[in-house]
């Protein structure tokens, strides 16, 4: 018989712009026990750090996180159970879609992929799945949404679908009306209520994206900012890779980019911004409005560089990185991958992987 399940222990919500936090400790191991008040892991956001406490004395299933992992508010952490549960078995856990083999989804995934009646075993195993991983395993199973006619007419050589309807859609829209060959055709989002229109640019279903490159369209833009969670925009430029869409870089006509500087397919790079002297933007990587990137800086793959923040020469943004607004980052440092610098921050040396600097710190803190 399985033994009683007394509870899971979920990651809490840090923060309401933060969904997301990084774990960088963890205390217990899994088919232990453990006592009520037994810190299970340290979690932190860019503003807050927060010990996840037992509720229960009892034992614990396996741990479904480690060091460095990114784990999204609601998602289970672990399982106690009254009795010591038997490693072979995989009671609660199974179905709560914890272990490294099996897929971990948050509470919207969780949610829609069983609406939809999908697979469970055909998402991504051994990391977070989120809603746009559902969604994009229904498109290419189901039936693409209709699209109007007028539409499909319209589209040219230099057509383009913006992919999200959100803010930084907006800005997109914008920079490539004023700024390059292209011409936003239409917009694709996943929810329903997005609306008919996006400053004049017509909204269709996600799910057409497969028939809009089916009828030709050749070029799309990720409007998926990525702030909260950069996994949804990792998400979003892999759905549209994964389609055939072929990714341009954009400048916006106000910003500098010298003439030795590089920029990767997919980046972006918005108004006022300065990309100097053999710099590199990698792939679908964001230098933001004002943002100064020095001569020969590496700004990694899905990396995003805020609006304001200054970054001096030879300085490297690790892949999906973010380096928030007005962040200053001294000569020859490393921002390593997945880490967040927050807001208002200095930064003097190399900053570890999945590490999280606070808002308006200095970096190393003493």
């Amino acid at each position: 018989m399985a033994p009683k399940l007394l509870g899971r222990l979920t990651a809490p919500l840090l923060s309401t712009n933060e969904p997301e936090a990084i774990v960088v400790e963890v205390r217990v191991e899994g088919y232990s026990e453990i006592r009520r008040g037994d810190v299970v892991c340290v979690l932190e956001t860019t503003k807050a750090t927060a010990d996840l406490e037992s509720e229960w004395d009892g034992y614990t299933g396996p741990i479904s996180v480690q060091p460095g992992d990114h784990i999204h508010a609601g998602e289970v952490v672990c399982e106690v159970f009254a009795e010591l549960p038997e490693r072979s078995e995989q009671p609660a856990a199974a179905e709560a879609g914890l272990g490294r083999g099996r897929p971990r989804l948050s509470r919207g995934a969780e949610k829609l992929a069983r609406e939809a009646g999908v697979d469970l075993s055909l998402l991504p195993a051994g990391r977070f799945v989120t809603e746009a991983d559902v969604r994009a395993l229904i498109e290419a199973s189901g039936e693409a949404a209709a699209i109007d006619e007028s539409i499909l007419g319209a589209i040219g050589e230099h057509s383009l679908v913006v992919l999200g309807a959100g803010g930084h859609a907006k800005s997109l829209i914008d920079l490539v009306r004023s700024s390059t060959e292209y011409e936003p055709l239409c917009v694709a989002d996943d929810d329903p209520g997005a609306g008919d229109r996006l400053l004049g640019v017509p909204i269709v279903a996600g799910s057409a994206l497969a028939a809009l490159r089916e009828h030709g369209l050749r070029y799309a833009v990720n409007a998926v900012g990525g702030i909260a969670r950069i996994e949804d925009r990792i998400a979003a430029d892999d759905r549209l890779r994964a389609l055939g869409f072929e990714l341009p870089a954009l400048a916006d006509r106000t910003a500098f980019v010298a003439a030795s500087a590089s920029l990767a397919d997919g980046a972006q790079v918005f108004a006022t911004a300065a990309v100097c002297s053999a710099a590199e933007v990698a792939r679908s990587a964001i230098v933001n409005t004002g943002a100064v990137v020095s001569h020969d800086c590496r700004i990694g793959t899905n990396a995003h560089v805020a609006p304001g923040a200054l970054l001096a020469g030879a300085v490297e943004v690790g892949e999906a990185a973010l380096v928030g607004m007005g962040v200053t980052v001294h000569i020859g440092v490393r921002i390593g991958a997945r880490s967040i610098v927050g807001n208002g921050a200095v930064v003097n040396e190399d900053v570890p992987a999945d590490t999280i600097v606070a808002v308006n710190a200095t970096w190393p803190q003493r």
